[in-house]
């Protein structure tokens, strides 16, 4: 898959254990107020560099990074799909020592950073992420911690155990995105119908809706966007038939775009 955000160094990221796995989760192309872009490519470039140098432990720290920079983008979007239920959840989200945060107009997608780690993934509730899970995000937070701490020892020295600590970061990726499937789709049933109200009839093209609504607008992960191509209009269809030709037309036009990025062969 493209992600945008790499440039070879003297080890590619598909010779890292899940980092492509990782990456695929993460925004194509980072939109903010901050610069994602480059944050994300020096991350990957220091996992790379220490992966490759047989610096374990430095390059877990970067894919910890990545993964709590995928946790901020997907509580973004659940303030954006779900209000509501957001705004509920945000209440006991409380920053770190006072610190002031308008948890309803952000300046950065990073301002997230201002809450104890260990607090912000309970918004994920909104989206069924259940106990057991938000728990094993504590557990990575925490073991994070314990390592970054000078104490005179290394946890992770080798491949293998690289390897293991890398695939729980995965694993709680999967399980987040399990449960945010279904509000991609919700959002994605909201793009399709203002695209047949002629919402967009500023563009000339689907394909630059895709680009500017979907992967820029709204910091879509090659993983979300899959998950729009794979899903059906007939829902859509069976209640507005007369939509049938405009929706199976984007879709179309999505699956082909998904083709030249390489997201589907």
């Amino acid at each position: 898959m493209k992600f945008g955000v790499h440039e070879m160094t003297d080890i590619d990221f598909i010779d890292v254990p899940y980092l492509e796995d990782v990456l695929s989760h993460l925004p194509i192309e980072a939109t903010d107020k901050k610069d994602v872009t480059t944050y994300l490519k020096n991350i990957i470039d220091s996992v790379l560099l220490n992966y490759g140098g047989e610096q374990y432990q430095f390059a877990y720290f970067g894919m910890h990074l990545l993964y709590m920079t995928y946790v901020y983008f997907s509580v973004k979007k659940i303030s954006e799909i779900i209000p509501s239920r957001y705004r509920d959840a945000v209440i006991f989200a409380k920053p770190y020592h006072g610190r002031k945060l308008d948890f309803h107009d952000l300046d950065s997608v990073f301002d997230y950073s201002l809450v104890a780690e260990k607090e912000l993934p309970l918004i994920l509730k909104t989206i069924g992420l259940g106990d057991e899970q938000i728990g094993k995000i504590s557990a990575l937070v925490d073991n994070r911690n314990d390592m970054a701490h000078a104490n005179g020892r290394f946890e992770i020295l080798d491949e293998q155990s690289f390897e293991i600590s890398a695939r729980k970061i995965y694993e709680s990726i999967k399980n987040i995105h399990k449960c945010m499937d279904k509000q991609i789709r919700v959002w994605f049933r909201d793009i399709l119908l203002q695209y047949c109200d002629n919402e967009f009839d500023e563009y000339d093209d689907i394909s630059d809706i895709i680009v500017e609504q979907m992967v820029q607008g709204f910091n879509l992960s090659a993983q979300e966007l899959l998950v729009c191509n794979e899903m059906s209009v007939t829902p859509i269809v069976v209640e507005k038939v007369e939509l049938k030709d405009n929706l199976n037309e984007f879709k179309k036009i999505l699956k082909q775009f998904c083709l030249r990025q390489g997201y589907v062969s």
